[in-house]
């Protein structure tokens, strides 16, 4: 893809705002981008049901041991747990097995069920059995519909599930800890780990990982971090895995390989593409136009990438303090958490000044951006 960077803002009230075939000054900022969600828990992943509820991943990091894990937005933006009962009440000590112990992402598809990600252990511990798991839930009952765990051979120790994709009956999800994705079949039950800790899956050093101003990030000893492959997108096609490390840089491989059991790992790794360089994210989402929308952790803005390379500034705001897993609804709206992992501790030079509350914003997709035509998403 191309590197150039075409940029159009509309600067209101400390917002920058692209929005296309808008005349300048006319569009209220307000009206724009909302606080859809105000959480007193970290909350770096946002989903949406096709009847509009807001759905919330909160992440059990330092200082958020009562989190419920996974809430409901009410119509007051409080988050409510969900499903509620043993799930959202996990304590150190208890079995992780049948609860939320760390929610790493949300997400939802095309069949308007609910699927998350549990890394099974708090930051700096090992998950039990079974603790490490994918969780399907009914959006409106909040029934358990199934959790999936897999052997040492799909997770070794040091594999951490990171966030997922569905396509068909094709689940993808990355591993954060050691490098790979895990491809699982939900409709044969077969499970493939792939490019299991190659080069490509890890951050080459090279690339640093960022927060606001360029800051790079680190603990109070200088530790930086070290996150193996973690966002993750498909293409409407299928064709398409894209994925990247915080740091960057943005790449992708053909599905078709990936599922190419003739391919070893080393082979595989040799296929895949370097898409485009690309600041430290937290996290991204994919239209049905094949766009791809980067939550530039170093700008606090949301970026759009186009399919021939064009980029576009879509929204900036100082209330994005590490924008994460984007999300756009059936009804082209995108939601944007701002977790401010940046001011966590272990991210910070060892000091703890994340705030609450935690927003998750919102605003309508603009028909096109820059010339660059938007979609809708919900895709699976």
């Amino acid at each position: 893809m191309s590197s150039s960077f075409v940029t159009r803002r509309l600067f209101l009230s400390g917002i920058a705002v692209g929005v296309a075939g808008s005349p300048l000054g006319k569009v209220e900022a307000k009206e724009r981008i909302s606080v859809v969600a105000h959480s007193p828990f970290i909350a770096s992943g946002v989903a949406v049901s096709h009847e509009g509820v807001v759905f919330l991943g909160l992440p059990r990091f330092p200082g958020m041991e009562k989190t419920p894990s996974v809430a409901r937005v009410n119509n007051r933006g409080e988050p409510v747990p969900f499903p509620g009962g043993r799930w959202n009440a996990w304590q150190k000590g208890q079995s992780g097995s049948q609860a939320f112990v760390m929610v790493n992402a949300i997400h939802l598809f095309r069949d308007n069920t609910l699927w998350v990600v549990d890394q099974g252990a708090p930051v700096g511990s090992q998950p039990e059995p079974g603790a490490q798991k994918l969780v399907q839930l009914d959006v409106k009952t909040g029934d358990i519909m199934q959790v999936l765990s897999f052997p040492a051979a799909i997770m070794p120790p040091g594999a951490r599930f990171n966030d997922l994709r569905i396509h068909g009956d094709l689940i993808f999800v990355t591993d954060s800890g050691l490098g790979g994705v895990i491809v699982h079949n939900l409709s044969t039950g077969k499970t493939l780990r792939r490019l299991s800790g190659q080069k490509v899956m890890r951050n080459d050093g090279v690339h640093l990982h960022r927060g606001i101003g360029g800051r790079i990030l680190a603990d109070g000893k200088g530790k930086r971090p070290d996150t193996a492959s973690d966002d993750i997108e498909v293409d409407a096609s299928g064709t398409w895995l894209y994925f990247a490390v915080p740091a960057g840089p943005l790449k992708r491989i053909g599905v078709a390989d990936l599922l190419d059991m003739t391919l070893t790992d080393d082979q595989l790794a040799q296929k895949v593409e370097i898409v485009a360089e690309i600041p430290s994210i937290g996290g991204t989402c994919m239209d049905t136009r094949g766009n791809i929308y980067l939550a530039d952790a170093e700008n606090s803005q949301i970026t759009v990438l186009s399919p021939s390379g064009k980029r576009a500034t879509l929204v900036q705001d100082h209330r994005m303090i590490s924008p994460d897993a984007l999300f756009i609804d059936r009804n082209r709206r995108l939601y944007i958490p701002c977790p401010q992992l940046q001011k966590l501790a272990f991210l910070n030079d060892g000091r703890n000044e994340v705030q609450a509350p935690f927003l998750v914003l919102s605003m309508p997709l603009p028909d096109s951006l820059d010339g660059i035509p938007l979609g809708a998403g919900v895709e699976g």
